[in-house]
Formats: C-alpha cells, structure tokens, sequence
C-alpha cells in the first residue's frame, strides 16, 4: 500500500512519528500561548493601553515599609541589601519596558501570583512566622519560589524572544513584590 504525504504546512508546524504505537500530543498550555503571542505582539508592535487588574494589584503599594526595612528586619546584611536593591531596580525598568505588550502583563500577573502563594506556602507560613535562620529561609526561596518559576519561563518560553527572564530577574521579582510590600521577611504579626 503506497501512502501519500501532502505536507503543506511549516516545519514548524509538521509532526513525523515513524512506527510508534502511542503517540500523545500534549496541547500548548497558557503560558506557552502568551509567550508566542507576546513574540507576536512585540514583532507587529501591538501595544496594549493601560495596565490589566491582575497586575494593578502587584503594583500597588500596600504599607509604608520599604523594602531595605524589610530585609534588613529579615537579617539580610548592607551587602545583601544592597544587591536585593540592584535587582529589584533592574526587574522594575524591565518592568516599565513591557508594559506596553498585554501578554507581558499577562505574564509578570501570573508569575507574581505564583511568587506570592509560593512564598506564603512555602517560606512566610512554615519558616519566617516560625523565626527561621534566614539562610534556610534563602534556600527554601531558591527551591520553593525561584525555581518552579525558572522552570515556566525556561519550558512555557522556550520560544520567547521577548522577556528572556533569568535567575536574577526572577529574584529581582521578589525583592519588587518586597519592595511594594506584598512579601514580608519577618512575622511583623509578633511585633
């Protein structure tokens, strides 16, 4: 039996399985799709007016504490302090820079929201409110918060041409949702 092949789409698009007898084919999740469609957006410079409210919320300052103040109540040292300050100024401006592109809103809204459940669950609940050593408080952040995120943008964004987040953007992610006051470093409740 002769088989036809009329492949008329991209490579990109084509799938060849030779012989294989279960086959699945997993469907792009959502942030796969807002990465290509920011790729998109960028390339055709759709830009997007205002600001989504999924974001509005992580922008928004909630207390008075700044962010050195809350490190350094955490036991970070200057040095520390210092850095945790670079990187949160390098996310912001990085920040300001996309927010002309919905699907980047999309995406840092999503990313903070993983950030912030993630550090409640994993750092804030069972270490800080129980007056953790801040370095097993650091390592918990790298395993529980830095690195579920790093694994989203390196799968999800495996094409993104756009945001290309690193490690130490994700960090500077956390010292900004330190720095508007939606992570604590230290249980202020006991204060």
């Amino acid at each position: 039996m002769e088989q036809k092949i009329d492949n008329k789409g991209t490579v990109d698009t084509q799938l060849n399985v030779a012989n294989a007898e279960n086959v699945y084919l997993a469907k792009k999740t959502r942030f796969a799709k807002r990465f290509e469609k920011l790729n998109q957006e960028v390339a055709s410079d759709d830009r997007y007016e205002g600001v989504m409210e999924s974001l509005k919320h992580y922008l928004t300052k909630l207390d008075g504490v700044d962010m050195p103040t809350k490190l350094q109540d955490g036991g970070f040292t200057d040095n520390e302090i210092i850095k945790a300050t670079r990187r949160k100024e390098k996310y912001a401006k990085r920040l300001e820079k996309n927010l002309f592109f919905e699907s980047a809103q999309w995406i840092d809204s999503q990313i903070f929201a993983k950030i912030m459940i993630d550090f409640e669950t994993y750092v804030e609940k069972p270490l800080i409110n129980k007056g953790a050593n801040k370095d097993i408080i650091l390592q918990a952040v790298v395993e529980k918060v830095i690195n579920p995120i790093l694994d989203i943008i390196n799968i999800e964004g495996e094409y993104d041409k756009v945001l290309n987040y690193t490690l130490e953007d994700v960090f500077g992610m956390v010292y900004y949702l330190t720095g508007m006051c939606h992570i604590n470093w230290k249980n202020y409740d006991n204060i």
